[in-house]
């Protein structure tokens, strides 16, 4: 454990670069427009939303707590820039379950509950670790998952108000993506640098990660597999490209760590790593 210093270093550009960004791009519920009228009017409709809704609604709490639970030990570990950036992501979880809640109400229903939604608690359970690097591999999951199916509310447009809400998450989701990438990118150079050995146990174990919790999604998409249906959501090109997303992004992370260590390839710019999660 590194002790904590009274002057941080702050010299990881790309690190700070993303830092900056989240704080000119904060945003608010208050924001939106919620007096516009509903258009899901129909009670089946809305019973349909609000178990769909139900594991991101969940994903966006367990970030909150989970992220949180990081900011301190990154200030431990002397990595300052990230403990900065996580400050904004808590943030923004935060903002992501203030606006499903409220839009709860716009329906007039409440989601399923955690003994109604048992394999939505699991997958969020598998997620959280107090390693840095452990707990990015089991969200990128979880914020790819988030990505896939607010792309996909957002097309279906089923609601002006929710669209909105989407298109504001997604933006901040493809910034959380961008850090992830940077996080990555970084941990991977430094490891390339201690030996193969290093790299190889590392990416190992990060990829098995990365399976555990893919292996918990269907079990939840099973739980609300008519709704979906019914909405116009495909179950199963969301997990395709879901798997695949995963994996492609841990895999450029590694590789770009290996080729900054060889001094083959820059680190990615927040500029850069943004842009690719789009």
């Amino acid at each position: 454990m590194k002790l904590y210093k009274v002057l941080p270093d702050l010299s990881r550009k790309n690190h700070m670069a993303i830092w900056q960004k989240a704080l000119r791009q904060q945003w608010s519920a208050e924001d939106l427009d919620w007096s516009r009228p509903q258009r899901i009017t129909s009670p089946r409709l809305k019973d349909q939303m609000a178990r769909v809704l139900t594991p991101v609604l969940m994903g966006e709490q367990a970030a909150l707590y989970s992220v949180s639970g990081l900011i301190p030990i990154l200030g431990l570990n002397g990595e300052v820039e990230s403990q900065f950036y996580l400050t904004t992501w808590a943030v923004d979880e935060a903002r992501h379950t203030e606006l499903f809640a409220r839009y709860y109400g716009r329906l007039e229903r409440e989601p399923l509950s955690i003994r109604r939604f048992r394999s939505g608690y699991l997958f969020q359970s598998q997620i959280v670790s107090t390693e840095p690097a452990e707990w990015l591999a089991g969200v990128l999951v979880s914020e790819v998952l988030a990505k896939l199916l607010l792309e996909d509310f957002k097309n279906l447009d089923l609601d002006p108000l929710l669209s909105d809400i989407c298109d504001g998450i997604l933006r901040d989701e493809a910034r959380h993506l961008g850090f992830n990438q940077i996080y990555m990118e970084d941990r991977f150079k430094d490891l390339h640098l201690q030996g193969q050995s290093h790299v190889d146990a590392a990416a190992g174990h990060l990829r098995d990660r990365v399976q555990r919790v893919l292996d918990c999604v269907p079990p939840m998409f099973d739980e609300v597999n008519e709704e979906l249906a019914a909405i116009g959501i495909d179950r199963h090109r969301i997990y395709s490209e879901l798997e695949a997303g995963a994996n492609r992004r841990l895999d450029r992370s590694i590789e770009r760590g290996r080729r900054a260590a060889k001094g083959l390839q820059a680190l990615s710019s927040a500029d850069d790593a943004i842009t690719e999660q789009g």
